[in-house]
This record gives structure tokens, sequence and C-alpha cells, in this order.
């Protein structure tokens, strides 16, 4: 007797599991619209800041932005920390919306700003520069010098990081006391005009100057014309003018004579290493920021200090879309400006 083998019921079929829900994926108009917000978010604000000084010259009173980066805002007295860095020129800079400010004119506002404010007791003005334009070196030394002279009991600590040479340094002279560290460069106190002559060259280029002069002094330096000695002494005048001030200055801040000047050829354009810019009186004192910061505390005979990053920024569309040339570019643009520059 066979015994036939059970019948298995059919397989079960696998659960169906409800359809996964579908992500709709958001439109990237919305994405732009989100960044367009933002940034008009950012220019209004910008625009309150300055409808809040409508009637007040903003030239005279600019707004700056500052932010407590040592000590509290309950400290014995307010010092604000400006930091002067790279070659001191005047760049063209624009935008799509207009001209955005230079490096020069914004630190010049930042001064003013801060000589404007009666609570600012002192400058700690942090220095990494060699040198620049002749004009733009003065007019920062004339603002630190307004605002020692806007309240008899400002000081100013000039602190020098890699190097403050030439139009750097005519600068820092405005400090009540010059701290470098150790391996900063100083000196180089000078000045100089930047010309190269390819008149040669386009001789054998066939390339010839076909500029019109009322006069024969009014193209000084003209590349494509052979040196002229009469130009050389005309302008060569001009030099010795800048730089007697720029000497004049220097025997009026720092503790020697024109003679000792001489003797140690301090003022003849080279650089020195801190020892030795320290040994002749360039520098007052090696130290770090640490050290700068406490000197400013014992000028202004306080315990402690509130010390406030100033910065300058116009806002807005014009520093957001703001084109400029490199920096490091600045000083091998085809000009023959005066500067108090050291250039290696």
């Amino acid at each position: 007797m066979t015994t036939e083998a059970p019948t298995l019921p059919p397989p079960m079929p696998p659960p169906q599991l409800p359809p996964a829900p579908r992500r709709r994926r958001k439109p990237l108009w919305i994405l732009w619209s989100l960044l367009i917000i933002s940034l008009l978010v950012n220019f209004v604000t910008c625009s309150n800041i300055g409808d809040q000084m409508t009637g007040i010259g903003v030239e005279e009173f600019p707004v700056v932005d500052e932010t407590l980066i040592w000590g509290n805002d309950t400290a014995e007295a307010k010092v604000a920390v400006i930091s002067l860095s790279g070659v001191i020129m005047r760049e063209s800079s624009s935008s799509l919306f207009g001209d955005v400010v230079d490096p020069v004119t914004k630190i010049l506002h930042e001064i003013r700003a801060v000589t404007v404010d009666p609570d600012v007791s002192a400058i700690l003005l942090k220095m990494n520069s060699p040198g620049g334009g002749v004009t733009a070196s003065d007019e920062i030394y004339q603002a630190l010098m307004n605002f020692k002279a806007s309240q008899p009991e400002r000081k100013i600590v000039v602190h020098i990081g890699d190097m403050a040479a030439s139009g750097g340094y005519y600068i820092a002279l405005a400090g009540d006391v010059i701290v470098a560290q150790p391996t900063s460069i100083v000196g180089s106190v000078g000045v100089i005009i930047s010309a190269v002559n390819i008149h040669q060259l386009g001789e054998k280029l066939g390339i010839q100057d076909a500029s019109l002069t009322s006069s024969d002094n009014k193209a000084l330096l003209n590349s494509l014309e052979p040196i002229n000695s009469e130009h050389e002494e005309i302008l060569q005048e001009v030099v010795d003018q800048m730089y007697a001030r720029f000497r004049g200055l220097v025997l009026k801040h720092r503790s020697f004579n024109s003679e000792f000047a001489d003797e140690h050829q301090l003022l003849d354009g080279r650089i020195f290493t801190l020892p030795a810019a320290q040994e002749f009186g360039l520098v007052d004192e090696t130290g770090y920021i640490d050290h700068s910061r406490k000197r400013v505390l014992s000028l202004l005979g306080v315990e402690d200090a509130a010390f406030y990053q100033i910065d300058y920024s116009e806002g807005g569309w014009s520093s957001l879309f703001s084109v400029k040339s490199p920096e490091i570019l600045a000083p091998l643009q085809p000009n023959s400006q005066f500067q108090y520059l050291w250039k290696p």
C-alpha cells in the first residue's frame, strides 16, 4: 500500500510594503530666492547704519566695526587696535556698484573714528609693511599725530611684526613706544622713484615716442627717450627734499642726533635686524603682542583695558562685488610714483 505525500499549500506571497513616499526636491529657484533674501538683509542692515548717521559727515564721523579681542568691556580704559599690513598704496578698486574704498582711506577712516571717540585712550598699531607712497605714508602719520593731539593723555604703541620699512617706519614714528619682535626688519629710511629706460630696445624694435609736450621738462623719465642728465637733476632734487622730511622726522622722534645717525649710517636707506635697530634707537623694546598690550597699560597707568579691533568697511553691494588688483603687484605697476618703499 503506497502512501501519497501530503500536498503542501502554495507559499505565501511576500508582504507588500507600502511604496516609499516620493521626496519632492525643492526647486532651484527657492535656493536662489533664499540667497537673494540673505543678501538683501545684509544690504539693509548696512543701510540702516548709514541712516543712523543721517545729517552727519561720514568722513568726519566714520562708522566702524568694533570687536572686543582682549579684556572685558568693564575695564578701566578702551584701546583701539588698528592693523596696517602690506604696501601702503591707494589701489584702483571698483565694483559693479561704483568705487570701493582703498586701503589708505580705510585706515584713515579707522584712525579718524577712534579720534572722535572720547572713550578711546590709546591705539595699538599692529604694523607689517615695507612702505609705499610718500603722500599716503605722510597722511597716516599725521592722522596718528592728530589722535594724540586731540587729548593730551592719549598714547600710541606700535607693534612691528615682520617689518616696518621705509614708509612703514615713517608711520611708526608717531608711536610713543615702538616694540618689535626678535625677527622684525626695521629701517630703510629713504625715497625711491622707480623707472626703466627702454630707449635702446625701442630702437631695435622700431618703436618711437610720439608724445607732444609743452616743454622739454614735461616728459621727465620718458622711457622711450635717451636718459637726460638735466631731467635726472630735477628729479634728484625732489627726491632729496622728500628724504629731508623723512630724515627730519626720524631725528625729531628718536633719541639720537644727526652726527650719530651719519656715523652709524642709520638713515642711508639700509635695513636693520632687531638687535641692531634696538641698539641704535630705531626701536625701543623687543617683545611679542602680549608685551605690547602690557606696554599700553603701563603708558596709561591702568591695570586692565578693553582692546577692540577696529575695522572700517563700506558693506552693502559695493564691498560684495568689488574687484581690485592683488596687493603684491602694487609696487610693480608701471608708474613713476615717489615712494617711501623698500624694494628688494
